[in-house]
């Protein structure tokens, strides 16, 4: 299994492309910027992406999402359906209190699709062979995704290396993403954390995170 990070963006958000070698298919975990750069790399490494996976939809994660889809058309965009609602222009305009980040990407952020299905708490991905956890607290719909056999998470805005996501935008919320946190420790110490931003790490690591 392929996973290559790529840190995108103003905000420089980790955007993950998970492939699979033997099948030559790709899954793209939040592709916040740069969407020309994501298509270059899945291209080089002769991958065919089958979905976007989102952890959330905060506009820092979400940017690329129609640049991505005008290039592959047939591509699925996978989201929570707490989130789904703020898969749109308007909704970011409300909700980004960045207005340089608005106006650099506003032909991008126009280009926003609808979702194409729903990832729910417990449901595994069959072709990508990833476990949704609901985990919300940075936002209502937040998830993250567990490789068991490769033993790697995406965790988006939930969980980073000695930190945890904020909890002050909307939908967020300090008591549950103190639960869900909780939660990821409960897996094996060596899953290794992919997060939204920021360096890797891994659940043992974690069990010192001071917030927790």
């Amino acid at each position: 299994m392929i996973v290559e990070r790529l840190v995108v963006g103003p905000y420089q958000t980790n955007c993950y492309i998970m492939g699979n070698e033997e099948t030559s298919s790709a899954w793209i975990i939040d592709p916040g910027a740069d969407g020309q750069l994501i298509i270059d790399r899945i291209t080089q490494r002769n991958l065919t992406p089958v979905a976007i996976l989102l952890t959330h939809t905060h506009w820092d994660h979400i940017t690329a999402i129609g640049t991505l889809i005008e290039r592959w058309p047939d591509l699925e965009l996978l989201v929570a359906e707490e989130e789904a609602s703020a898969l749109s222009y308007e909704h970011v305009k409300q909700v980004c209190f960045d207005k340089s980040f608005l106006q650099m990407y506003d032909k991008e952020l126009q280009k926003l699709p609808r979702p194409s299905g729903f990832l729910s708490d417990g449901q595994y991905l069959q072709d990508s062979h990833l476990l949704v956890l609901h985990t919300p607290g940075h936002t209502k719909g937040g998830v993250c995704l567990y490789h068991e056999e490769g033993q790697f998470m995406f965790t988006g805005d939930t969980l980073f290396a000695g930190s945890i996501g904020r909890t002050d935008l909307e939908g967020g919320s300090y008591t549950e993403i103190i639960a869900s946190c909780k939660r990821l420790l409960d897996l094996p110490g060596e899953v290794q954390i992919l997060p939204g931003h920021g360096p890797t790490s891994t659940i043992k690591n974690e069990y010192n995170n001071p917030f927790l």
